[in-house]
């Protein structure tokens, strides 16, 4: 399981390992998780962006194609000459490097048959960065190379970095950075944390509000006005939020079948519903639109908000919830909750987690969540 790095010395440590290996290594291959949200595929770009700094060859691997509002971020890799493999065969013979970012655990990762022989092989180098903790978590990197730690996204910690790699190179902060650099990181921040909101600790916020700031300044100081480029968290914010036609209609078939209790709103999708939206609109939209319902219904109660629905059965035996937690309600950590109910097939952030039952021990799934509603609201 996943657990907090203890002391600032180790962090320290993992970090120059992690810097160690990107100046000594030449090929990397980054992974990312199934269905990528906005600080996995931030993390990736970012990354890779910063090994593009030292003329390394590097590879992302995609499980597929990803949302129409996360263009702009695959459009910089190809300005750059960075590779990015939608599912297909990759040229893996001088791989040296695996890199996996914003990944709970191994069997999330996306990668194919040849990229799993990869992870087997102890001649890898494998590196981690994420911020998931505790819970349904394992760690996939190597010890000692794995920079895993509370953060308000795994793009908070690649900030922390590479800050610390342009510390240790002697290069001034501005000089170091590209705008894309930044732009990709602030993306992964403010996109997961959905602007702040799911953030819970003063530790969090202070964190969050130095990142920002300092990637926000330095977006805005080296991008060009008058081109329509974006230079501002809020602006990123609403290029990130944007629904294509297809994305609207999911979340709309979502949205259709809310649901209200005093703490929770909730849309449960049966087997058959599940199965239409899913053959309709595919595993990764439906995903992550999912948990874009569940952070609207969650302000619209003011407290929590959550969606569930069955896996594909070709591909799994489980049921999936999202749960999210209003900006309005931010004195209760989701984690928390899974944990006092002895949910240990999920994990998450303080105000945003997912978890999934085997479908054989939920016979009747609106029976089910209204018992998991009753005990959501005698814990809080």
């Amino acid at each position: 399981m996943k657990t907090e790095i203890q002391t600032i010395a180790e962090k320290k440590r993992r970090t120059a390992h992690i810097i160690e290996t990107i100046e000594k290594n030449d090929f990397f291959l980054l992974l990312g998780h199934k269905d990528p949200d906005t600080d996995c595929i931030a993390a990736l770009v970012a990354f890779a962006l910063l090994l593009s700094k030292f003329q390394k060859e590097v590879t992302i691997f995609l499980s597929g194609p990803v949302q129409e509002q996360f263009n702009y971020l695959l459009a910089i890799c190809k300005y750059n000459n960075i590779s990015v493999s939608y599912g297909k065969a990759v040229d893996l013979k001088n791989v040296s490097t695996l890199v996996i970012l914003d990944t709970p655990k191994p069997d999330m990762i996306a990668m194919n048959e040849p990229i799993a022989r990869l992870m087997e092989d102890p001649a890898i180098r494998k590196i981690e960065i994420d911020h998931h903790l505790q819970l349904d978590t394992q760690y996939a990197g190597d010890p000692g190379y794995c920079l895993v730690s509370e953060a308000s996204s795994t793009c908070e910690l690649l900030g922390y970095l590479t800050l610390k790699f342009a510390k240790k190179l002697g290069i001034k902060t501005e000089e170091f950075f590209s705008r894309n650099i930044a732009l990709a990181i602030l993306t992964g921040v403010v996109g997961d944390s959905q602007m702040g909101k799911y953030l819970k600790t003063s530790r969090e916020r202070r964190y969050y509000q130095i990142f920002t700031g300092i990637f926000e300044r330095l977006l805005f100081e080296k991008t060009v006005t008058g081109r329509g480029n974006l230079s501002s968290m809020e602006a990123i914010f609403d290029v990130i939020q944007r629904f294509s036609v297809q994305e609207k209609k999911c979340y709309d078939g979502i949205m259709a079948l809310k649901r209200q209790s005093p703490v929770v709103y909730y849309a449960g999708l049966d087997k058959t519903q599940s199965v239409e939206l899913f053959d309709v609109y595919g595993t990764e939209l439906m995903v992550n639109i999912s948990k874009a319902a569940a952070d609207t219904l969650s302000e619209e109660c003011g407290k929590l908000g959550m969606v569930a629905y069955y896996d594909d059965d070709a591909l799994s035996d489980f049921i999936q919830f999202r749960l999210r937690r209003s900006a309005r309600f931010s004195t209760v950590d989701l984690r928390g909750i899974l944990s006092a109910l002895d949910i240990r097939n999920g994990g998450g952030h303080p105000g945003a987690v997912g978890f999934r039952i085997k479908k054989t021990e939920i016979p009747d799934l609106t029976a089910y969540i209204e018992t998991l509603i009753a005990r959501i609201e005698e814990l809080i």
